[in-house]
This record gives C-alpha cells, sequence and structure tokens, in this order.
C-alpha cells in the first residue's frame, strides 16, 4: 500500500514542464493566444492574399522536428514590419535576407483563414515578431484560451491510441469575426476532453503539427460506371494537446 502512495506522489516532470510552459505563453492567463516558434525555413514568398482574405506580406514554411524526429511544417504569415521590429525598424529585402535553410525565430498568435469557395482552410501563425536566430533553441510552442466550438468527436487510431477532436474558437486578428483551431488531445486527456461540451472555456497548450492525407475529389466513369477514384494528397495542420485545463464550463453545463 506504501509503495502505491509513493507512485501516485512521484513528480510528473513533463506535466510541471508544460504548465511552466503554458503559464510563460499566456502570462499566468492574461493573454488567450501565444505562439513560440523556431526551426528552419524551407519555403518564403511575397502574398497579396491569404486564401483568399487580402494580406500583404510573406508567407513561409518552417519545419520542426518533434521529439519522435518527424518533421512538421508549419505556415508563418507575417508583413514587412514583422521582420523589422527584430532590426529596430531598418528596413531591408526580406526575400533576400531570409534565406532557405535559416533558422527562424517567430512570435506571434495560431489564426484560420476559410477559402469560401475552395472550402479549405488554412491554419497558420500570424507573426508579431520575425527574425534570423542561427543560435535559438528548437521551439514549438502553442498556447490558447478559447471556446469548444463543437460537440468532440471521440475516436480511435488503427494503432489503438484513443483521441478527442476539438474546434477551439478564438479571435481574429485580421478580420471581424473568429477563427477555429482544431485541436487534437490524446489518451488520458482525450477520455477527459470527451466529456466536456460545446461551450467550455479551455486553456491549452499544445504544438503546431502537420500531417498529410488522402482525400477523394473526385471519380472516373465508363459507360456509366465508376472505375477509378480520383486521389489528392493533402496536408492538415491543427494543433496536438499536450496539457489542457477547463477553466469554465458552459452555461448549459450541469
Amino acid at each position: 500500500m506504501g509503495k502505491n502512495v509513493e507512485q501516485d506522489n512521484k513528480p510528473d516532470f513533463l506535466k510541471d514542464l508544460n504548465n511552466g510552459i503554458l503559464d510563460e505563453l499566456t502570462a499566468g492567463g492574461r493573454i488567450k493566444n501565444a505562439v513560440g516558434l523556431a526551426g528552419e525555413l524551407t519555403e518564403i514568398e511575397s502574398v497579396d492574399e491569404l486564401n483568399g482574405l487580402p494580406f500583404c506580406g510573406y508567407v513561409a514554411k518552417i519545419e520542426t522536428p518533434r521529439p519522435s524526429g518527424t518533421l512538421d511544417e508549419v505556415a508563418v504569415a507575417f508583413p514587412a514590419q514583422a521582420a523589422y521590429a527584430a532590426t529596430a525598424g531598418i528596413e531591408f529585402d526580406v526575400l533576400r535576407e531570409f534565406t532557405v535553410g535559416s533558422r527562424i525565430m517567430v512570435q506571434g498568435k495560431i489564426q484560420t483563414v476559410k477559402n469560401w469557395q475552395s472550402g479549405k482552410v488554412l491554419v497558420f501563425i500570424l507573426a508579431e515578431y520575425v527574425a534570423i536566430a542561427p543560435k535559438a533553441m528548437l521551439q514549438d510552442d502553442v498556447a490558447i484560451c478559447g471556446v469548444i466550438a463543437n460537440k468532440p468527436a471521440v475516436r480511435t487510431t488503427p494503432r489503438g491510441k484513443r483521441i478527442t477532436d476539438i474546434f477551439v474558437k478564438i479571435k481574429s486578428e485580421l478580420k471581424d469575426g473568429w477563427c477555429y483551431v482544431p485541436c487534437i488531445c490524446w489518451q488520458e486527456q482525450a477520455d477527459e476532453v470527451a466529456g466536456w461540451q460545446q461551450g467550455d472555456t479551455v486553456e491549452l497548450l499544445g504544438r503546431y503539427q502537420s500531417r498529410e492525407y488522402k482525400k477523394i475529389v473526385g471519380t472516373l466513369y465508363a459507360d456509366g460506371q465508376p472505375v477509378e477514384n480520383e486521389i489528392e494528397t493533402r496536408t492538415a495542420y491543427e494543433v496536438s494537446v499536450q496539457q489542457i485545463r477547463r477553466k469554465e464550463e458552459a452555461e448549459n453545463g450541469k
């Protein structure tokens, strides 16, 4: 019996670390959306729109490794002013200075934009600060506080891992309205979140994650019969949750 008590009181260093990062990024709960990111630049281009939304600036792709070694591709959008902030306002040629292979440090907020014509949703980091930082420690931390916008969806992976999917509603920084951030909870946390409900206010820490999937986009027919599906490989972007707390229950909660 004493052995079980000792095991129950064993420090959970990972949980303590995640709680510390969450508190630091959210300034003890005062900030509702914060991202700290550092990784390798793989692509960058100037743009005048984001998934159909007017935006004058740059879109970059940054790779960050998971603890397993798998690389996640992070989409980052920023106006030129976000890059100039790192040089005290001194202007420079962003495309010339931000070269592929550079280590880039980003601070900003996670956002989503839906293209209503194509139906595609872009999940990206809107950078408030972006700079070349060769010695920056690799980082991929997303902390948000928002409202669960859907009934938590429970599923199990082919390998038997339990998952609960939620969308967290947060303020849009580029237009009036809201963003809906897709978040994935795993195992014990998935079990807990599965019992929560739409309208609950949550605070979470996670990492920006990308994964490829195949989607049937059309079907080829011969003599009126389907003979082959047209399959397109797409990339999904989401937040893989490491720590989550329920701050408030929905008004209709029991």
